[in-house]
């Protein structure tokens, strides 16, 4: 380290502790490592390592240790200072966690990670060190009330770590699902007709084609997914008391009765997430505006770009897009329900439709099959009588 420049190195390494916090039961210790530079000159540089972990102090045990090691760019720098910070031992200290989390060392320090991607130091603006592997805070929630993180679906692959499972309730026209394989990559020539009660792991993409529909019943027998024609979802988590569902576009409607206790279901769309504990809503996702309307209870709805949230409840809309949160609208909410009731009919009146029709199949293959078999009585005869 330069010897004229320790003591303000050390400066920079001042703030207050952090008080501990919990995080949720799904984040899971990670090591992270962050690199990057430290001005000291008007051109001159040192390189700055920091080795940490995700969870910080509130995982207990060694996952709050942090090392912040500094090393030279180059020997000799400036007006024939030396720099001497390769043979200096780095500094060791705690990182409180989570994406926001602080270092401490000595009881001091100013350097802050930023949302999971950088670390800063509040009194130094050359300092600057980028999180190598920032996926190991994107991919948690630090908060019981965020939103769980819904992994892009990217050349093939959504991993996802959860064991529930939902089944189709009742379906008609044609619906297509894709299941994931083990290592949880898609094969897209695997599209197949969905069946009544057929087991859908979390990962299945479902998509319903024009004039189809479908009824999704989840293993609480508290909730039912009513989607409508031209629409596509992703179960991204399909347990009891952490159901995730990604609505890709199209419109559904959910029955949330309840809720386990500290449980919560999320549907994601392309600009909001819509968290739900017992109600009923219609969602509608076109890729450029995701709107809801609720019929009863209410819906925390969050602007996924600008982060702010609203409660709405029964009888409002409201539209999400890029440039926020729309004011809510009213709307009748029975005459809404009444829409989706008649949508819901017509899987009866389809599925006995098509029962009917596979009667009157029967009967007539069984006609024709019959008149075969008699045409070939009826030649035999002839031939016996003729010999």
């Amino acid at each position: 380290m330069l010897r004229k420049v320790f003591p303000l190195i050390l400066f920079l390494l001042i703030t207050t502790p952090v008080q501990a916090v919990s995080w949720p039961p799904e984040v899971k210790p990670e090591q992270g490592r962050a690199s990057g530079t430290l001005g000291i000159g008007d051109d001159d540089k040192l390189n700055v390592t920091i080795d940490f972990w995700n969870v910080g102090v509130v995982g207990g045990g060694d996952y709050g240790k942090v090392i912040v090691d500094l090393g030279c760019t180059q020997k000799t720098i400036g007006d024939g200072w030396q720099c001497v910070a390769d043979d200096e031992p780095p500094e060791i200290g705690t990182f409180s966690g989570g994406p926001n989390g602080e270092i401490t060392i000595n009881g001091e320090t100013s350097i802050q990670l930023v949302n999971g991607t950088y670390f800063k130091s509040n009194l130094d603006k050359t300092f600057q060190a980028t999180v190598e592997n920032p996926e190991i805070f994107s991919k948690y929630r630090w908060s019981m009330d965020e939103s769980v993180p819904i992994p892009e679906i990217k050349e093939g692959k959504y991993e996802v770590e959860t064991a529930g499972a939902a089944v189709f309730n009742d379906l008609y026209g044609q619906v297509e699902v894709n299941i994931p394989r083990p290592d949880g990559t898609y094969d897209e020539e695997e599209w197949n007709l969905a069946k009544i009660d057929m087991k859908l792991p979390p990962g299945t993409r479902i998509k319903v084609s024009e004039k189809s529909g479908l009824m999704l019943a989840f293993t609480d027998n508290q909730t039912n997914i009513t989607v409508g024609p031209e629409t596509e979802i992703v179960l991204v988590a399909v347990e009891p008391q952490d159901t995730v569902i990604k609505l890709l576009w199209g419109n559904l409607k959910a029955n949330v009765k309840k809720m386990m206790k500290d449980g919560s279901m999320e549907v994601e769309m392309s600009q909001a997430v819509a968290g739900i504990k017992g109600t009923q809503f219609i969602l509608n996702e076109t890729k450029t505006e995701s709107s809801i309307w609720v019929t009863e209870g209410t819906v925390k709805f969050t602007s996924k770009s600008t982060g702010k949230s609203v409660d709405v409840s029964r009888g409002e809309a409201v539209i999400a897009s890029a440039k926020g949160l729309s004011e809510k609208t009213i709307f009748d909410p029975v005459e809404e329900e009444k829409k989706w009731q008649e949508f819901a009919d017509n899987f009866k009146k389809t599925n006995t439709s098509i029962a009917g029709n596979n009667n009157s199949m029967y009967i007539v293959v069984g006609i024709v099959f019959a008149a075969a078999i008699i045409g070939f009585l009826i030649l035999k005869v002839r031939k016996t009588k003729r010999a």
